[in-house]
């Protein structure tokens, strides 16, 4: 008997507090049930990074669960990205030669559109930034492209929280 009327009452005094249980939208999506992602458009000389980028957003977004991931043609609204640059900088050197670096950092840009599938209006756009870190070793091609999925994982983690909840 004391557990119900205890429930009650906290329930009672949580409901002024400002939560709310459910996912809040952005304003502009707040019509948008589903998602569609289709494969990144890659304006980059890298070779095949444009299915491992729209993989990596998928998973995200449904680790979000806010949008359900359907076919283009169930889709509410389509997510269309486009990797603009990959970009390689030296943040730190070899302790005795300046000339050398011993760290880089990868930085993906993407440009992102939301639009609505049917009527083809445009709901939300962007710019997003993915980074990591990596160090230098004896073949750096290797080592940058093993990176890359990390700055993925970093892109889409910004692009899930622009779309999911606005900021």
């Amino acid at each position: 008997m004391k557990v119900p009327a205890l429930f009650l009452a906290c329930a009672l005094l949580l409901t002024g507090c400002g939560y709310k249980l459910g996912e809040i939208r952005p304003t502009p999506m707040r019509s948008v049930r589903t998602l569609a992602v289709p494969t990144f458009k890659n304006n980059t000389y890298e070779p095949r990074v444009e299915v491992l980028l729209a993989d990596t957003l998928i998973k995200t977004l449904q680790e979000d669960g806010t949008y359900p991931i359907v076919s283009d043609e169930k889709a509410d609204a389509i997510l269309e990205c486009t990797l603009q640059t990959i970009e390689r900088r030296a943040i730190r050197s070899v302790q005795n030669n300046v000339l050398a670096t011993s760290e880089f950092e990868l930085i993906l840009e993407a440009r992102w559109v939301v639009y609505d599938r049917v009527t083809g209006a445009l709901l939300m756009q962007g710019r997003t930034r993915g980074r990591t870190t990596f160090f230098s070793g004896s073949d750096l091609q290797t080592i940058e492209r093993q990176a890359i999925p990390l700055a993925a994982k970093d892109l889409s983690l910004q692009i899930t929280t622009d779309i999911a909840e606005g900021w």
